[in-house]
């Protein structure tokens, strides 16, 4: 009975510890996605920039709302901060949380490339 129960809490640690790694992921491919797109597009407006993070947002299933979305440039560089909060569930029908992930990312455009 002792091994039973010790199955099905290393089962349950190991479902808690996949679906952890699965949403960090998630949100890691979310914030290179954005980084990819103003890399390639360096000259978008701030307006351009937000369409392309609920773009990505979209392409990865991340739930960012347009208005959360922060864009400012200094100088020559870009920094986009889009927070968002997703429901993840650890262990299925036993456990979840709200879990509040803030991605950030900063480009540097060549001088000389205007937008």
């Amino acid at each position: 009975m002792k091994t039973i129960i010790k199955l099905v809490i290393a089962l349950l640690l190991l479902a808690a510890c996949v679906n952890a790694g699965r949403a960090l992921y998630r949100n890691y491919q979310f914030e290179d996605a954005v980084h990819d797109a103003l890399l390639f597009n360096t000259r978008a407006s701030e307006r351009d920039i937000v369409d392309l993070v609920t773009k990505a947002a979209a392409d990865y299933d991340v739930p960012v709302d347009g208005a959360d979305i922060s864009v400012q440039v200094a100088g020559s560089d870009v920094t986009v901060d889009m927070p968002y909060t997703e429901h993840v569930v650890l262990v299925p029908g036993v456990y979840a949380i709200d879990w509040t992930f803030t991605p950030t990312t900063t480009i540097r455009r060549l001088q000389g490339v205007g937008r």
